[in-house]
């Protein structure tokens, strides 16, 4: 049994001023502590999206048994990555993360959300914590095809998460940190004095 975690970190990242992924974060780099993560995780199958500036996290990827995928039409925003990414994934995975670089995982919070969408009837599974969902989103690939069709004028994968709705499951986790953001450098400050260990 296979599942797919596609990691996306092709944007500029024009916000923050500075690539995220190769902020600092536990000792490491954002990116390098998404893939630490994943690798002790149950998703198997990691596809990692680059784009701007991608020479500067190969030699970092390359140390992980990840699918390399250089999204040449990343300035046409993340709905052209998630597709880049969903290609790349094997076909035969139950199940498609999608998380981007600067979205800190945990892995007992990801493989929370694996366990209870294979044992739901679901098609999506979204992290809760004190009643307000968080990321990252995980999808049965029974949505591959949806996935496949997203664009960036129709809310991306929102609005696949509008249309299967009903097909929803939340689940509840004790990891706050599926609430951050880091897209400005005040957010980046704010995490690090929250979360990371001294």
């Amino acid at each position: 049994m296979t599942h797919t975690a596609i990691l996306l970190a092709a944007g500029h990242s024009s916000r923050m001023g500075t690539l995220k992924g190769l902020l600092p974060w536990n000792g490491t780099t954002l990116f390098e502590h998404q893939l630490n993560t994943l690798k002790k995780s149950v998703f198997t199958d990691i596809v990692v999206v680059l784009g701007y500036e991608a020479e500067k996290f190969l030699s970092i990827a390359k140390k992980y048994s990840a699918k390399l995928i250089i999204n040449e039409h990343f300035q046409d925003g993340k709905c052209s990555s998630i597709i880049a990414g969903v290609k790349a994934s094997d076909t035969l995975s139950e199940t498609i993360l999608i998380t981007s670089v600067d979205q800190p995982l945990h892995s007992v919070t990801i493989n929370k959300l694996a366990v209870n969408l294979r044992k739901s009837r679901c098609l999506i599974a979204v992290p809760s914590h004190q009643g307000k969902r968080g990321h990252p989103i995980l999808f049965s690939t029974g949505l591959r095809n949806e996935l496949l069709s997203i664009k960036e004028e129709e809310m991306g994968l929102r609005h696949v998460i509008q249309q299967y709705e009903k097909f929803l499951l939340e689940v509840p986790v004790e990891d706050e940190q599926i609430h951050l953001n880091l897209n400005h450098q005040e957010d980046y400050k704010n995490a690090l004095n929250k979360y990371i260990r001294r």
